[in-house]
């Protein structure tokens, strides 16, 4: 078998991890689920290959903006690279046609782009001829294959903490997909959608990202729990049988949405490595790596953007005055950012994030006054959103 390509920034040592965080269980992050994997490799065994046709539809969708540049990460591309290694498929067969040398698996701090990194994801499905691909590479992923996102993730005070970083950092989460968390009485649906790019490897992405953040979520909570649904927008595949073995749990397909449904009171429930000091530190990290990313893509629109909310938070925290003044319609405005990776959220939930902690070290100002400054209604929802991105109370920064 030949060994695994792991470039060094990609995960650390278990040792290293532990010294880290101090904490015993970090053996959580990198525990394998060998008897799902043998399970989906039993089943994929007996599917028929599929004739190479069915790999090379490379249509885009209509009418969406193709997210071809958004930069990314070498994580998923390696992550495959060692999956399709034990089938025996060399690295140089994955890469062809993506730009990207072999030797450029070894250097963790490059970045390529979307469209290099699809390139290899259809590479990767032709050479397997496996329609199930998606759900096996999302299996595969894991904390450690998202950098200091997932460290962030793992050491948030709560799964809900954990999810909602991963939403604030869409660049770094390098989806495809505009992830949402709701909560519906009991239920807690995380969501992909606004999906943005081949039309054919919909099925593919949209598996590898609800199977990913399942595995993930598994990695954040120390256990590795059923949900109760997984809906998936598309028509019922052939390798449906092997959704209990990623999820616990048979696939719906043909719904309105990609969703992972689970009960709401998992949101609250403490991580066991959170703490409260790493996750502080690295979530400016990930504040930091995403600003880099999103200049290096030469993106002025979010550039614009986070200096007109930052001028006046109260005005521009409603989309139609930040519209009115970038002088186009709400709905491009949402399609360009989209486009990058990003939202107007995202976007207003950064710079007030940014300012927030500026103006907390006023000590002549009230909680309420700040939250006035930055344009919440009522001191509760700034709480609520300081909490959101720091796990912490605002009043915590002023001991």
């Amino acid at each position: 078998m030949r060994r695994p390509i792991v470039p060094s920034g990609r995960c650390m040592a278990q040792a290293d991890l532990q010294k880290l965080i101090g904490h015993p269980a970090a053996w959580l992050v990198w525990r394998q689920p060998r008897r799902q994997d043998q399970a989906i490799a039993r089943q994929t065994a007996r599917k028929p290959r599929l004739a190479q046709s069915s790999c090379n539809d490379s249509a885009v969708l209509p009418g969406s903006d193709n997210p071809s540049g958004r930069p990314v990460s070498l994580h998923a591309i390696v992550a495959t690279v060692n999956v399709l290694a034990e089938q025996g498929i060399a690295a140089a067969d994955l890469l062809a046609g993506s730009g990207i040398p072999p030797e450029r698996l070894q250097e963790p701090a490059r970045l390529v782009n979307h469209h290099q990194e699809m390139t290899v994801f259809d590479n990767a499905r032709r050479l397997a001829c496996d329609e199930s691909l998606g759900l096996r590479l999302g299996r595969a992923m894991h904390t450690s294959n998202y950098g200091i996102l997932g460290y962030t993730m793992l050491v948030s005070p709560t799964l809900r903490v954990a999810l909602e970083t991963a939403i604030r950092f869409p660049l770094l989460l390098a989806s495809y997909f505009t992830l949402r968390l709701e909560e519906r009485g009991k239920e807690a649906w995380l969501l992909a959608d606004d999906y943005h790019y081949r039309a054919d490897l919909l099925s593919f992405n949209a598996e590898m990202c609800l199977s990913s953040m399942w595995s993930i979520a598994g990695d954040c909570m120390g256990v590795r729990w059923s949900p109760k649904a997984v809906h998936m927008s598309f028509a019922q595949p052939a390798h449906a049988g092997l959704y209990p073995a990623i999820f616990g749990h048979a696939g719906q397909f043909d719904m309105a949405d990609n969703a992972l449904v689970f009960p709401a009171k998992w949101l609250d429930r403490p991580q066991p490595l959170a703490d409260a000091v790493s996750f502080h530190m690295a979530q400016e990290q990930c504040q930091r790596q995403q600003e880099q990313w999103a200049s290096s893509h030469g993106s002025a629109l979010v550039a614009r953007v986070l200096r007109l909310i930052q001028s006046d938070p109260v005005r521009f925290a409603r989309l139609d005055e930040l519209t009115a003044t970038l002088h186009m319609s709400e709905r491009t405005l949402r399609r360009k950012l989209a486009a990058l990776g990003t939202s107007f959220q995202a976007l207003l939930d950064q710079a007030r994030h940014q300012q927030s902690l500026h103006l907390l070290h006023d000590t002549r100002l009230s909680i309420g006054m700040i939250a006035e400054r930055l344009g919440f209604a009522e001191s509760a929802s700034f709480r609520h959103a300081f909490a959101r991105w720091t796990g912490k109370r605002p009043s915590d920064l002023r001991r």
